[in-house]
């Protein structure tokens, strides 16, 4: 690890293990610092929190690169006076943190890495149900769907708890619905996914990041009302389904960036219950 590499460099080696795929996104950006800036260490994780960005520091690691933006909306305008905003932009610039946001190019590679990420955490990826008749990779983004041991919704949801140490969850359902066979979502739940794996009549459990109250929420309430309660969905939140994708993230670049080291940092949830 004795070669100096260049924030601008990594980002190149990225572009060129995605040649085939790679495409110019308004989303995949430098967000703070200079690109220019040598590397010292890399750190993934979701987002760029502050506690993010202090570990970072802590571990000698100045490249941060994560799902989200460095200041929540593509445009800074609208904090340019906000105190935690300035705060937070005078950390990143008092150690010379460079932040890119890695979104679109990430999405489109024929792994899934944010499912296998997920799948990983939960401990699922023995049970993944591998559909190979449209051949590909296994987490392939039509794979989707786990054959677990059987248990009760109630036990499920403190698994799952346990197992991604989330407090903010919440449920739909009987709680002593029986789970056999799960959908897995990661990111914003369309109601068009939502039919989608309710067409599998099999399906018993459907695990989303977060949806659109009024309309995913609202419609799985009706469903079960016209169905009956045998079916049960649990929302785990935004940061708990997509964190652990970008420890993939960081096992990926591993494999061709050897100069500096490399390491997944969790955002964690930033919710509790009282």
């Amino acid at each position: 690890m004795s070669k100096q590499i260049t924030a601008k460099q990594v980002i190149s080696r990225m572009q060129n293990q995605l040649a085939d795929t790679w495409q110019g996104s308004p989303e995949d950006v430098f967000n703070a610092g200079d690109p220019n800036t040598f590397v010292t260490g890399i750190a993934t994780s979701f987002t760029p929190s502050i506690e993010v960005l202090e570990k970072a520091i802590a571990d000698g690691k100045n490249l941060i690169i994560t799902q989200q933006p460095a200041y929540y909306l593509e445009t800074e305008d609208y904090l340019k006076d906000d105190p935690a905003y300035i705060y937070k932009k005078n950390l990143i610039e008092a150690n010379g943190l460079v932040l890119y946001r890695f979104y679109d190019n990430w999405n489109s590679m024929e792994v899934d890495g944010q499912l296998l990420g997920l799948a990983k955490a939960l401990d699922w990826d023995q049970y993944h149900i591998y559909d190979s008749i449209d051949g590909g990779e296994e987490y392939n983004r039509k794979n989707k769907y786990f054959m677990l041991p059987e248990t009760a919704l109630r036990d499920k949801v403190i698994e799952i708890k346990e197992k991604l140490n989330i407090q903010g969850i919440r449920v739909e359902g009987d709680p002593g619905t029986k789970i056999r066979k799960a959908a897995l979502s990661h990111g914003m739940f369309k109601i068009s996914e939502l039919q989608e794996f309710l067409s599998d009549p099999e399906v018993d459990l459907i695990v989303i990041a977060e949806a659109i109250e009024w309309e995913s929420c609202e419609y799985f309430r009706d469903f079960l009302s016209w169905k009956g309660n045998d079916k049960a969905m649990i929302l785990i939140g935004r940061d708990a389904s997509e964190d652990p994708g970008y420890g993939e993230v960081a096992s990926w670049l591993k494999s061709f960036i050897p100069e500096v080291s490399i390491d997944w940092i969790p955002a964690k949830e930033p919710f509790w219950v009282p």
